[in-house]
């Protein structure tokens, strides 16, 4: 990847807000969601550390204080022992392969790579959030809501949202002005009842197969919110 060193307006948003945020750059994200909840996914490619790549930039890290860098970073990634490699690369940038399984009934919420800084996320509703999220919903004029409604999903006991998170349009566009790309596509198979999606492309099957392809950093983040059907105790 080339990358050219971030200007100060862009480190000081990092900074801000950025301070665990990795971003993908060439990747393939897989993820096969049960209607029970359970689902495994897998990530290879390319992660960037922003607020490591940030401190390159502006010259605070050099010599041999970049490897020390280097360990930081790959041990938060490594607390997770999902990462079954994480080689860095150079210019805060990590190859990385990743493979997790879990269940909704044992868990709230899957964040890849972390809560904070969440590439593609999977959580199931309470009575509590999900008057929340529907509220939020209405109050953007999201479409998801609508979608819900003519589906009959929005009178469902139990509901589960497969979703991805977009950093702030000013730091999209800094990054981007700055030599900051990304490339790669997340599949999503699920045999569960959707009740809204933004994916690019769906393969209808047993289960059904639903394609994003990113080439910006201002394209969609993934979004889904489908039917969950608890497993019996």
């Amino acid at each position: 990847m080339r990358m050219k060193a971030l200007n100060l307006i862009v480190a000081g948003l990092l900074l801000v807000g950025l301070t665990g945020c990795y971003l993908p750059n060439k990747f393939e994200l897989t993820m096969q969601v049960a209607e029970d909840g359970r689902y495994a996914t897998a990530y290879s490619g390319t992660l960037t550390q922003l607020q490591f790549l940030q401190r390159l930039g502006a010259g605070e890290i050099q010599g041999s204080a970049v490897d020390e860098y280097v360990e930081i970073y790959e041990s938060d990634m490594r607390r997770d022992s999902g990462f079954n490699e994480v080689t860095y690369l150079g210019n805060a940038e990590y190859q990385v392969d990743y493979e997790r399984q879990g269940s909704l009934a044992r868990e709230r919420q899957f964040s890849f790579p972390s809560r904070n800084a969440v590439i593609l996320g999977l959580r199931r509703w309470t009575p509590e959030t999900a008057q929340e999220y529907i509220a939020r919903f209405q109050h953007m004029g999201h479409p998801a809501l609508p979608a819900m409604s003519e589906s009959g999903l929005l009178r469902e006991e139990h509901i589960m949202e497969i979703f991805g998170e977009r950093l702030p349009l000013r730091i999209r566009e800094d990054l981007v002005a700055n030599g900051f790309w990304v490339q790669g596509q997340i599949r999503i198979w699920t045999a569960a009842r959707v009740g809204y999606h933004n994916a690019q492309q769906v393969m209808e099957g047993n289960p059904s197969l639903y394609i994003w392809d990113i080439d910006s950093l201002h394209d969609e983040a993934p979004h889904m919110i489908l039917a969950w059907t608890p497993p019996e105790e």
